[in-house]
């Protein structure tokens, strides 16, 4: 008898396709009776990943002989009897990203990788909407049974516009769903390298909402003693800077942004150019901020779309090159990505901490945010489910810079559940570095313009 069903929908992904499988065959709880379905529109990439999973169960049938994979482009029947979905689609695929950032540069409107808020980020969660209702839909209808079983079947997000998605998934299926997203591990793994202090001796408190959570303390002590006091990191950082300011590499705007607010905060510096009206209005800002030649940190318009391209191409032949190979190692540890901890945590009890999505609930979490928004906060994992922490409460700065982006994912999720294009309109005007460039009447126009353009991935609009 099959104890443990997992679906894995989108499980071609460029980013964490491969790596989030392998993560999960790391735990024991994992590896015996359990069923990993993997599915994708995509057949071809569907299939090079359902044959490279075969051939990890080939060579380590010891660890692996309880696993069974399968493979669908059914997602009724992947989510059938499935106690954990996880989730990293794009709908619309390269093709709808283009269209997301060459309308709106027409318009003025420099998107660096427009996957979270303004226009690009807002017709993304549009093409994801009607999937992802889908997905909590059939949680209901045909996943894992509560009645039969303990516990409820879970919806684990890692698809962009992450706050959006997991707000629409939650109003569509209340506590159904959590969004994961690697920006405070991989943050506060960089702070911890420029403070200089052992894992051991540096902690954290971080909340606010994705991709704009604010690490409101910071500490670190000398040794893991327990008579070491715990300090504030902040001054530590800002001296380590005077001393070296090449320590944070490509990460100038960020810092800047640091200074003003007196926070850090999650997300690269290309992300963030996009969350605010200061930086992409003027080429001499984005001169003056950017970081590298490449990557996120380059601020240039679309650096994502083109690294997109460069690494889909590379993962087929990638793909092809190790199933041809046949040498594959299983980890010895899953990675930093927090979904295979979540799921080994709720099966054997032993809890994990992380930062997740989740809803609002009364303004309970985040006290001065609005009510049933998305946040992220830290939240723990264990055999009754998921436990967020609340009663916090952000600074007033830090407050307002999330709200303005709140507002976007409110009016986006309610166009969406309406139907509605008006509000689909507010929500890209009310988008902060839309407004720095751009009036009223030519944020309609673009929006209309990218209506159009994307009809064929927005069924819900054209009925």
């Amino acid at each position: 008898m099959i104890k443990l069903k997992i679906a894995f929908i989108g499980a071609g992904s460029i980013v964490f396709g491969e790596d989030i499988l392998t993560d999960l065959l790391t735990f024991p709880s994992i590896q015996k009776d359990t069923i990993i379905c993997l599915e994708d529109v995509n057949e071809h990439r569907l299939n090079l990943m359902y044959d490279l999973m075969l051939i990890y169960k080939e060579l380590h049938p010891e660890l692996l002989e309880g696993v069974t994979f399968e493979k669908t482009t059914d997602l009724k029947r992947a989510i059938t009897d499935t106690k954990y979905v996880i989730s990293a689609i794009h709908v619309g695929g390269i093709e709808a990203f283009k269209v997301d950032l060459e309308i709106p540069l027409k318009y003025g409107v420099s998107q660096c990788i427009g996957d979270t808020l303004g226009p690009g980020g807002v017709f993304r969660f549009l093409r994801n909407a009607p999937v992802l209702k889908q997905i909590v839909e059939l949680l209901n209808e045909v996943g894992f049974s509560g009645e039969k079983n303990e516990g409820k079947p879970l919806f684990l997000n890692y698809t962009n516009p992450m706050a959006m998605n997991t707000w629409f998934c939650n109003t569509t299926n209340p506590d159904s769903t959590v969004g994961l997203c690697h920006g405070v591990q991989g943050t506060s793994g960089m702070l911890n390298n420029w403070i200089g202090v052992k894992r051991e001796n540096f902690s954290f408190l971080c909340a606010g909402i994705n991709h704009m959570a604010w690490f409101l303390e910071l500490w670190y002590r000398e040794s893991k003693s327990s008579n070491a006091p715990w300090k504030n990191a902040y001054p530590l950082l800002h001296e380590k800077y005077k001393t070296n300011p090449k320590m944070i590499g490509g990460e100038l705007l960020r810092w800047d942004m640091m200074e003003a607010t007196g926070y850090f905060m999650t997300e690269s510096t290309g992300h963030l150019s996009e969350y605010l009206p200061y930086y992409r209005k003027r080429d001499d800002l984005l001169e003056k901020y950017r970081g590298a030649s490449g990557w996120f940190d380059s601020l240039y318009h679309g650096v994502t779309y083109d690294m997109t391209i460069k690494l889909d191409e590379k993962l087929d032949r990638k793909l092809k090159r190790r199933i041809d190979r046949r040498k594959l190692k299983l980890k010895k540890n899953a990675s930093g990505e927090y979904v295979s901890h979540i799921i080994n945590a709720i099966e054997t009890n032993v809890p994990f901490k992380f930062h997740g999505n989740v809803a609002n609930k009364n303004g309970s979490l985040i006290t001065n945010l609005p009510k049933e928004c998305c946040v992220e906060v830290p939240v723990f994992a264990d055999y009754h489910g998921l436990h967020p922490q609340g009663g916090i409460t952000l600074p007033t700065i830090c407050q307002a810079l999330c709200t303005s982006n709140i507002m976007v994912q409110k009016a986006a999720v309610e166009g969406q559940l309406l139907l509605d294009r008006k509000k689909i309109y507010h929500a890209v005007l009310l988008d902060p570095n839309t407004a720095s460039v751009c009036s009223p009447k030519e944020v309609e126009n673009m929006v209309e313009e990218m209506f159009e353009a994307e009809k064929q991935w927005l069924p819900q609009f054209n009925q």
